[in-house]
C-alpha cells in the first residue's frame, strides 16, 4: 500500500461481498486497492453471506453511528427440516413480522441478553418442497440466521438458513455496489452524498465558525445561516455554507452539541 498516494479522505465505497470472505477481510482489501490506511463498515456480514457492504475510508469512519443504524434488506433460502404446507409457513413469516424478541447468537460479538427488533416485511418468495425463498427488510441488529430458526421452531418442524444475501442498507442498493476485481477511486462516494441520501438532518453554519466548532465549541444560534432540523433528532450534521460536512452533533436546547469532528 502507498499511503502518500491515497487521496480520499472522505467517502464510502459500495462493495458487493463475495462468499468466502469476512467483513474484516474485505475492508482491508478495499483499503488496499485504494491506498487508503484506514477503513470501517456498516454491519457486519458472515463468510458465506453475500452482498451489499459500506466501507467508511478515513474520516468517513466518525459517520459509522448514523451508517450503522440503517435498516437492511436481505433475500434468502431457508431449509425446513420437514415439510409444512405453504399457507402455513406463510403464516409463520407473518408471525414473525412487526416487532419481535431475540437473543443474539453465541458467536455474535454483543452481549447475549433479550432485545426488541423491528421485522418490517417478512415475504415467502417461492417455495420448492422444503426449501422456500424469502426477502426480509428489518431494523439494523436483526440477526437474520436466527430470524430463520425461531420460524422453525414456531412451526415445530426446525429450519436453517441455507443461502443469505443482503441486497440494501438505507437507500442503497446492491445494484449501485460493484465487485472488489472492479473497485476504484471513481466507485468512491462522497460523504456528503451518501449523508444526503440517508436523509441526515442538518445545520449550516457561518464561515468564521468553523474554526471554533471543530475545536469542540457547540454551535450557538447565532452561527446558524439555515437548517431543516427541529430540534429532537438523535443526530444531526454541521456543516458549511459550501455544503462540506464540518462535525455531527446533537441538539442541546437551543444549541448544537458539537460530537464528532471531519479533519478535512
Amino acid at each position: 500500500m502507498n499511503i502518500k498516494k491515497c487521496r480520499i479522505k472522505k467517502g464510502v465505497a459500495l462493495v458487493d461481498k463475495p462468499k468466502g470472505l469476512t467483513s474484516f477481510d474485505v475492508v482491508e482489501r478495499v483499503c488496499e486497492k485504494l491506498g487508503v490506511p484506514k477503513g470501517g463498515h456498516a454491519g457486519t456480514l458472515d463468510p458465506n453471506v453475500t452482498g451489499l457492504m459500506l466501507i467508511a475510508l478515513e474520516e468517513s469512519r466518525k459517520a459509522m453511528p448514523v451508517l450503522m443504524g440503517l435498516d437492511k434488506e436481505y433475500t434468502g433460502k431457508l431449509w425446513l427440516h420437514k415439510d409444512v404446507g405453504i399457507e402455513e409457513t406463510r403464516a409463520a413469516f407473518k408471525k414473525f413480522t412487526g416487532v419481535i424478541k431475540q437473543i443474539p447468537p453465541v458467536r455474535s460479538r454483543v452481549a447475549r441478553v433479550e432485545r426488541e427488533r423491528k421485522v418490517y416485511e417478512f415475504e415467502l418468495l417461492e417455495k420448492n418442497g422444503r426449501e422456500v425463498e424469502f426477502r426480509v427488510l428489518c431494523e439494523a441488529g436483526t440477526y437474520i440466521r436466527k430470524l430463520v430458526h425461531d420460524v422453525g421452531e414456531y412451526l415445530g418442524v426446525g429450519a436453517h438458513m441455507s443461502e443469505l444475501r443482503r441486497t440494501k442498507i438505507g437507500p442503497f442498493h446492491v445494484k449501485e455496489a460493484v465487485e472488489l476485481s472492479e473497485l476504484s477511486g471513481k466507485n468512491v462516494m462522497r460523504l456528503e452524498k451518501v449523508l444526503e441520501r440517508i436523509g441526515l438532518k442538518k445545520v449550516v453554519v457561518e464561515d468564521h465558525a468553523i474554526p471554533r466548532i471543530k475545536n469542540g465549541s457547540p454551535v450557538f444560534p447565532e452561527w446558524v445561516v439555515k437548517k431543516n432540523c427541529k430540534g429532537n433528532e438523535e443526530c444531526i450534521g454541521i456543516y458549511s455554507t459550501k455544503g462540506e460536512i464540518i462535525a455531527l452533533g446533537k441538539p442541546m436546547g437551543k444549541k448544537v452539541k458539537t460530537d464528532r469532528v471531519f479533519n478535512v
